[in-house]
């Protein structure tokens, strides 16, 4: 463990995420031709965009359990295939139904990229644990500062359709290539899992990880869809509002190296609890926004409370329940989410629509947002107890 080999994995898992959050985390560049040429509200658009969390997240406890058992390779093969079928999928539609079963496809595809290849890297790793997986993950937020400009620019050049369309197959190709070449952790560790989904629903630790976490996804993905449009709305170009989220991309890519160092000092939990704060907090600026730069700081913070978050939660998971299970205890955790990342967008469409401006769907998600904090900065310390 801890060999050259297991940072061959984490390059190329780095390379994986990086595509395939890249390619879908773009969405807020196509929103807009794509609600002119198919001819669908803000609601429906959050809609479009929400079925991928949810799918990706719903389907992380099957994953999750396939890559304890089998390893990344195959589910990174099969994703990438999905996800190019998903993006050819929404560039053909012609109504809001083909939109969004496209993108459900997308979140298909994904599913069998994240936690397979999160959970190989930690099983991979035992001192380096927490570092290699944040460094792995930081391909996502990679992806994010480059997949929206890149998509403006290519929208801009040969329209939204063609756009997402040669995504797919670039994201296709490169995808079947890192499950050609990916490293795998040895599968006689991988098969001696010892928590279970009935043993996790009994510990009153988890229950309260997943009711946080499905008040956390309410929010989580609201701004992917919204904070391009509300900037442009306050005068923005349509690059200079893509590049928002290219900003939530860049913080949170810092964000996975600095937790991970913090980490290292005060522990994996504490800094767990620190970026969920920090979440709390970005979305309490975006309640006051009202021009360009105030987006831009939300986006800063909430780039770097998303990012130290998503690095440091299989390495906390890990420090529970054991990297024998990561895979397994991980994709269950995520599908808290689901749900909430489901609702999210399409219910601060919804606020949007009937309230005329954005103020209602800022306060209403900085309260969720506070409530999903709370049940986890109270975590204790400790590792648990296998169950019986």
């Amino acid at each position: 463990m801890d060999s050259r080999t297991g940072w061959w994995a984490v390059g190329i898992t780095f390379v994986a995420l990086g595509v395939a959050f890249g390619f879908s985390y773009n969405f807020g560049s196509v929103v807009a031709p794509m609600r002119e040429s198919i001819g669908i509200s803000a609601s429906q658009a959050g809609w479009i965009f929400s079925v991928f969390p949810f799918t990706f997240l719903v389907l992380s406890g099957v994953t999750g359990r396939l890559a304890d058992r089998w390893g990344p390779r195959h589910m990174l093969a099969a994703g990438g295939l999905v996800f190019a079928g998903g993006l050819a999928l929404t560039a053909a539609a012609g109504d809001a139904a083909t939109a969004v079963a496209g993108y459900l496809a997308v979140g298909v595809g994904v599913s069998c990229v994240y936690v397979p290849t999160v959970a190989n890297v930690g099983a991979l790793f035992v001192r380096h644990r927490v570092q290699a997986i944040g460094i792995a993950v930081t391909g996502i937020g990679a992806g994010t500062i480059l997949g929206p400009i890149v998509t403006a620019a290519l929208v801009d050049a040969i329209g939204w359709r063609r756009t997402e369309t040669w995504l797919g197959v670039a994201g296709a190709v490169v995808l079947l290539a890192c499950a050609a070449v990916m490293p795998v952790a040895p599968r006689g560790r991988r098969l001696t899992a010892t928590w279970t989904l009935r043993g996790l629903v009994r510990e009153p630790m988890f229950r309260l990880l997943y009711g946080s976490g499905f008040a956390t996804g309410l929010v989580l993905y609201v701004p992917f869809v919204f904070v391009a449009p509300m900037a442009e709305q306050a005068g923005a170009t349509p690059v200079q509002a893509a590049a928002l989220i290219s900003v939530i991309g860049f913080a949170s890519t810092a964000a996975r190296v600095l937790f991970g160092l913090v980490a290292g000092r005060v522990g994996v939990v504490a800094a767990y609890k620190a970026t969920i704060i920090t979440i709390s907090a970005a979305f309490l600026i975006w309640v006051p926004s009202r021009s360009y730069w105030v987006l831009l700081v939300f986006a800063l913070v909430f780039g770097t409370g998303y990012g130290g978050n998503i690095a440091l939660m299989p390495a906390m998971l890990g420090h529970y329940y054991g990297a024998e299970s990561l895979g397994t205890v991980t994709g269950i955790v995520f599908t808290s989410a689901s749900v909430g990342s489901l609702l999210g967008p399409p219910l601060a469409g919804l606020l949007l629509g009937v309230s005329g401006g954005y103020l209602l769907p800022a306060v209403v998600t900085a309260a969720v947002a506070a409530l999903g904090a709370v049940g986890q900065v109270f975590l204790p310390p400790t590792t648990r107890t296998l169950p019986r």
